[in-house]
């Protein structure tokens, strides 16, 4: 019972969908950040690397319009979205675990958008 109100919580918002998607990209991103940083590092996988992210800042700019239309931003959303704008592609210029750490940080924020909604 309580597991279906949830679910149907989830499913209604129109917001939500958009944080799904960031999340995908992220992960995908993570997966070929580390083959990169571990393997091979070419351009093209660097251009692919860059336009995961990307993908996951425009899928997380939806969110954010359609969270704003809907119900309004909160301190959270907006935080969250400038760790991603922000420290994400500062920590580039460090040490490559630290990047992977902090974008693993990120993929953990992410979900808590979805909680957040509850």
């Amino acid at each position: 019972m309580l597991d279906s109100v949830i679910l149907s919580k989830i499913t209604s918002s129109p917001s939500l969908p958009w944080v799904f998607a960031a999340i995908g990209f992220h992960i995908v991103n993570i997966f070929l950040g580390a083959y990169m940083g571990f393997f091979k590092r070419s351009k093209s996988l660097l251009r692919t690397h860059l336009g995961g992210y990307v993908a996951v800042v425009a899928c997380f700019l939806g969110f954010l319009i359609y969270q704003r239309l809907h119900s309004g931003l909160t301190l959270w959303d907006i935080l969250i979205f400038l760790y991603f704008i922000i420290v994400i592609p500062l920590s580039k210029r460090w040490d490559v675990l630290l990047h992977a750490l902090l974008s693993i940080v990120g993929l953990t924020l992410l979900p808590v958008l979805v909680l957040l909604q509850l």
